[in-house]
């Protein structure tokens, strides 16, 4: 990894309880989430459905604070649960045989864990907890139309999410998603995607 012009890699810690950036705190080294996401999705009637997404997070991390000019102790931090649900009313506002606009709008609940420590007993960031500790607004469009009907189809999806500050005065940056591909279906059991996000 290459730093960045101007940049020495030591970057400041986020002090939650006093609310301050202390300077030139740690050297990131590692961070590994996997996540597993479980969709449960209700048709109310033809046109207007629920979906309740639910992740499940692993997350490690791993950092060196910094003293005087050289990487002192190490600190590690695990977490796994589940993640901040998301709760989706999804509207179909375009229905015809060979295309579908479907918009959506959701609220992402403040569910994960908020308050994990790190193997020395500090709160660790917001940043990398399980949770974000405060409610999100999403808005979402997902458009599909079948250019070779029950053949080739084209998709697009756009979302944004913003997501109010914590109660810890953290507040994380507005999410914007553009997503846009292509299914072609090459046998019924074989379905190939190629997709831009």
């Amino acid at each position: 990894m290459t730093l960045p012009s101007g940049s020495n890699g030591i970057i400041p810690e986020v002090d939650q309880a006093r609310r301050r950036l202390v300077p030139n705190h740690h050297h990131e080294q590692s961070t590994i989430t996997q996540t597993y996401t479980l969709d449960m999705n209700y048709g109310v009637t033809d046109r207007f459905g629920v979906q309740v997404t639910v992740p499940y997070l692993m997350r490690k991390h791993d950092h060196a604070h910094f003293h005087n000019g050289m990487d002192a102790e190490q600190i590690g931090f695990s977490d796994k649960g589940i993640g901040d649900i998301r709760i989706t009313a999804k509207y179909n506002a375009l229905m015809t045989l060979r295309s579908m606009v479907v918009a959506g709008f959701g609220v992402e609940l403040p569910t994960g864990d908020t308050d994990a420590r790190d193997n020395m007993g500090g709160v660790m960031e917001s940043a990398t907890q399980l949770g974000r500790g405060n409610v999100g607004l999403i808005g979402s469009a997902y458009q599909t139309y079948e250019l070779i009907p029950h053949r080739l189809n084209q998709f697009a999806f756009a979302s944004y999410r913003h997501t109010f500050r914590n109660n810890d005065g953290y507040q994380f940056g507005e999410e914007y998603l553009l997503n846009a591909g292509l299914n072609l279906v090459t046998v019924p059991w074989l379905v190939l995607t190629n997709q831009v996000n």
